[in-house]
């Protein structure tokens, strides 16, 4: 089973979350700049059934893109989800460039 997750709203607070371990602590030797940090893209799926209690009833799926940013400290490699925080700077970069991401 799965340890529990702490959430919390990725912007602004996910650098200053980041620099805390799973264990309470400050990390040593990270400063919270997650741009530093290799990114890491994961493609999911999100399917449903569209009608369940039918037999051979279509299946639909909708990809979701997940980011992750794979950081180093003093203990070594650790990954933060970097969704949310990706997706609002790239819907910024966007809006800046006059595009549309919906």
């Amino acid at each position: 089973m799965a340890p529990p997750v702490e959430l919390f709203h990725a912007n602004p607070s996910l650098p200053y979350q980041a620099q805390v371990s799973l264990k309470g602590n400050k990390r040593k030797d990270f400063d919270g700049d997650l741009k530093k940090c290799e990114l890491l893209e994961m493609l999911q799926y999100d399917c449903e059934v569209d009608q369940p209690d039918k037999r051979n009833s279509p299946v639909r799926c909708w990809p979701l893109e997940r980011f992750f940013r794979r950081c180093r400290d003093r203990e070594g490699t650790f990954m933060v989800e970097t969704t949310s925080w990706e997706g609002e700077k790239e819907k910024k970069s966007a809006r800046l460039k006059g595009r549309s991401t919906e």
